[in-house]
């Protein structure tokens, strides 16, 4: 499955990065992006059903400590 990030999703990730460069240190800020990266890699490998539902249509799921919350959708067969 292909995983694409909106550019919505690009600009608040960037936006998150730089705020968490104030307020957290570099090893914290590796886990977040660990996290998006480990995230990213399960919806890739089909693994979509084991988030918990957002809404009827999107799922979610808590990151970087718990503290930011990732939101995706199944577009299609082949597309989050």
């Amino acid at each position: 499955m292909q995983v694409e990030f909106s550019e919505i999703a690009r600009q608040t990730l960037l936006e998150n990065i730089e705020f968490l460069n104030k307020v957290w240190t570099r090893r914290e800020i590796t886990v977040f992006l660990n996290d998006v990266k480990k995230i990213t890699d399960d919806l890739e490998n089909g693994k979509y059903l084991q988030f918990e539902n957002s809404s009827c249509k999107t799922k979610s799921v808590l990151i970087g400590k718990k503290h930011v919350r990732m939101f995706f959708r199944k577009e299609n067969e082949d597309l989050i």
